[in-house]
Formats: structure tokens, C-alpha cells, sequence
């Protein structure tokens, strides 16, 4: 059994994942039935945990944008193994951030509606129109690492096709860069135009979200090409490279908390009505121990100096470890900001002060569906680095024999040590 076990390790695992992905199934199918009924959501709390996994999606897919901007608009060839696998990332967070989206609108037969019916002054309109832009920019950038299928090798039109949009590269991570700016600073700015909920309500949020991202997305990257290095025993990218990306990361997630430190004591400082209760409520009640412990100590000081001084100690677990960190800190954060703003009141006055606040946990419904949308791009992400050839890798590179090794019988004109390779 145990050699049936390790034989099969992977398909082990592709099956594990099939049991999360039908129970996603499942729940999304009483969802779709029965509506929003099944879930915890209500008036006063309309976003719950399928917007923080459809937040995160997002945030963890930046280094798609960023990472491809470095590459192929500032020239940094030398990160181009490491910006494909962000755009295969980018590719399925995407994925999965829509179909968040689909069972949180409650009325999923109209998701068409925004795409036809336009309102230009809407924040969300905005976020759709980039959203889906984006995503056919990232299905134009991977288009090419598919066709490179073996099965498809019977299609020479689709990989001519593929070919050709390859050399469009650098056009489409500059369409790109600007799509995902404008929607990633968007998504802060639909919390921070919503005047009636004054823990969200503030100037700041557009840019809060774009560097949380950028260093989310790096760090993300970072991890996954880990974690598919130590499982396949084989060289994706370049060490030193996973170092650079790394401190870059964490220098990013430093401009981040210099902002967030600045952000969350301004309105106390001023004495913004609800605003500074927010603030209070978030740094020590309920939301302490996530916002303290894991957005701003582990997510953001710590990981940041794992990250920047992973490279200069040469280790790969400092490395991973707070790549890991900044993922859980972004995590935190869209789930901090997103439940926050229920906790306050829409409105100070005193008539409606009490009834307008409301406790939110999700369902279990709601939970298998987001568990459902994490392990089907899990199982996604795993098929793709198995069997497309860009992630084949390499070999790692075998260590040096001594030179002291002597071999017994060794002919005069042996080659020397090396010489083969």
C-alpha cells in the first residue's frame, strides 16, 4: 500500500483535492437554487467571505502585472522564468476571483448585465470592464504555453498561432500593467468611496491595495516556485533570481506599512466621526489579534525582514517562510477591511445608531464553496506545472567531486574531473 502510496503521490493529491472541488459543487448548486438564503450574507453585511477570497485572488495574482512589466518593459530578461509562472498564476487567480463574483451577485443568470448595460459612474462597472479585460490579456499571454501541449502537436495552426502572439509579449504586459493599475487601485476605491461606512470611507484605500498587492503577489509567486522546486526536484528559476523577487517583495511590503501606520492613526489625529471608533475597534477588539498578529507583526515586519535578509544569508527557508508570511498578511487585510465596516453603525445618529450594526460569520455553505474555488485552482495550478512543457525545468546542477578522490585503477589517460559535463 505505502509503495502504491508513493508511486501514485500525485494523483493521491489531484484526488484529495476532487473531494473539496465536488463539495464546492454541491454547495454552489444550492446556491444557484435556493440563492443567497443558504449563506450568512444579509443588508447590512452584503460582502462577506466570498469577497475576501475574490479580494485575495486578486492581490495574490499582482505579480503577473508587476513582474511582467519588469521583464519586458524595463528589460530584466533574467526574471522571464519566473514571470511565466506569475502568469499562469495570474491567469487562475482570476479565474477564481470570478467566480467568486458569480455566486456573490445572487442573480448569476444576469453576470452579462455590466458588460452591456454601462454605468460609467459606478466604481464596481469600472472594476468589471478591467477585471474581464485583464483577464483576456492573461489568457492571450499563456495562450502560447498551452498550445505547447504534446497532444497538441496536430495543430499547427493553433501553435503558429501562439507563436505569433508570443512576439506581442511585451505590447500585452504594457496593456496589462495598465489594466491591472486601474483595477487593483479600483477595487480600494470602491471601499473608499462608500461614504456611509466611515471605517472604509478615505483617499487612501486605492493605493493601500496596489502596494499591498505588488508585494503579495511577489511573495505569492515566490512561494508557489518553492514549493513546485521541492516537489518536482527540479530548477524552475534561478536561485539568485527567487532572492532578488523576494527582497524586492519585501521592500515593497515595507512602503506598505509606512502607508498602513500612517493611514490608521491620520483619523485619530483628526477625529473623523466613526472613523476613529473604527480604528480603535480594529487595533483592539475582535480584529486585534489578525490585525496585529498577522497584517502588520508577521505579515508585515517580519516578513519583510525574512525577505530581505533571505538573500543577503543565502537561505531558501528564510525565503520561503516569509513569502509565506506575506501571503497571510494580505489575507488579513482584505478580511479586516472587508468585515470592519459591518461593525460600525451607517449612520451617527442616535435613532438609528443601534440597529444598524450587524455580526457576520459565514455559513457552511459559504465555506465549502470558497474551499471548492481554492482547491480547484490548486488542482489547476498542480496539472499545469506537471505537464506544461514551459515548467519542465531543469536538472539541478550535480555538486563537485573532490579533487582528492582518487580511483582505484584509474587508466593513464583518464579524462579529468569535469570533463564530461
Amino acid at each position: 500500500m505505502r509503495r502504491i502510496l508513493r508511486n501514485n503521490r500525485f494523483w493521491v493529491w489531484v484526488a484529495f483535492l476532487m473531494i473539496f472541488v465536488m463539495a464546492g459543487l454541491y454547495a454552489a448548486f444550492l446556491v444557484f437554487t435556493r440563492g443567497l438564503v443558504v449563506t450568512n450574507l444579509k443588508d447590512l453585511a452584503p460582502w462577506g467571505l466570498w469577497i475576501v477570497v475574490d479580494l485575495s485572488c486578486i492581490g495574490l495574482s499582482a505579480g503577473a502585472f508587476s513582474l511582467s512589466a519588469l521583464t519586458y518593459l524595463l528589460g530584466r530578461d533574467f526574471l522571464k522564468p519566473i514571470t511565466r509562472i506569475a502568469t499562469f498564476i495570474g491567469l487562475l487567480g482570476y479565474s477564481g476571483a470570478m467566480m467568486c463574483l458569480l455566486l456573490d451577485i445572487g442573480r448569476p443568470e444576469r453576470f452579462w448585465h455590466g458588460w452591456v448595460f454601462w454605468n460609467v459612474h459606478s466604481m464596481l462597472w469600472e472594476v468589471t470592464m478591467c477585471i474581464t479585460f485583464y483577464f483576456l490579456v492573461l489568457v492571450l499571454e499563456v495562450f502560447p504555453m498551452l498550445v505547447e501541449l504534446p497532444f497538441l502537436a496536430r495543430f499547427k495552426g493553433l501553435r503558429q498561432l501562439g507563436h505569433a502572439l508570443h512576439r506581442f509579449t511585451p505590447v500585452l504586459a504594457l496593456i496589462g500593467m495598465g489594466l491591472s493599475l486601474l483595477h487593483q487601485s479600483s477595487l480600494g476605491g470602491t471601499y473608499g468611496v462608500v461614504a456611509g461606512r466611515a471605517a472604509l470611507y478615505r483617499a487612501t484605500m486605492p493605493l493601500l491595495f496596489i502596494v499591498s498587492s505588488v508585494a503579495g503577489g511577489m511573495a505569492f509567486t515566490t512561494q508557489m516556485t518553492l514549493i513546485v522546486q521541492w516537489l518536482k526536484r527540479r530548477i524552475l528559476v534561478p536561485r539568485q533570481v527567487l532572492f532578488q523577487v523576494g527582497q524586492m517583495a519585501g521592500m515593497i511590503l515595507l512602503v506598505y506599512l509606512y502607508m498602513r501606520f500612517w493611514d490608521s492613526t491620520a483619523g485619530n489625529y483628526g477625529y473623523v466621526p466613526g472613523r476613529s471608533e473604527a480604528d480603535t475597534f480594529l487595533s483592539t477588539g475582535t480584529f486585534g489579534l489578525s490585525f496585529w498578529g498577522w497584517e502588520i507583526i508577521l505579515g508585515g515586519v517580519v516578513a519583510a525582514t525574512l525577505l530581505i535578509g533571505a538573500r543577503r544569508l543565502n537561505s531558501i527557508p528564510l525565503l520561503f517562510i516569509g513569502s509565506g508570511l506575506t501571503m497571510a498578511g494580505l489575507i488579513a487585510n482584505r478580511w479586516n477591511t472587508t468585515m470592519l465596516a459591518f461593525t460600525q453603525p451607517l449612520s451617527t445618529n442616535p435613532a438609528t445608531t443601534v440597529p444598524l450594526t450587524v455580526h457576520y460569520s459565514p455559513s457552511v455553505v459559504e465555506w465549502a464553496t470558497a474551499l471548492g474555488i481554492v482547491a480547484g485552482l490548486t488542482l489547476l495550478f498542480s496539472l499545469g506545472m506537471r505537464y506544461l512543457p514551459a515548467f519542465r525545468g531543469a536538472d539541478p546542477v550535480p555538486a563537485e567531486a573532490p579533487s582528492t578522490t582518487v580511483v582505484a585503477n584509474a587508466p593513464a589517460t583518464a579524462a579529468p574531473a569535469g570533463g564530461d559535463r
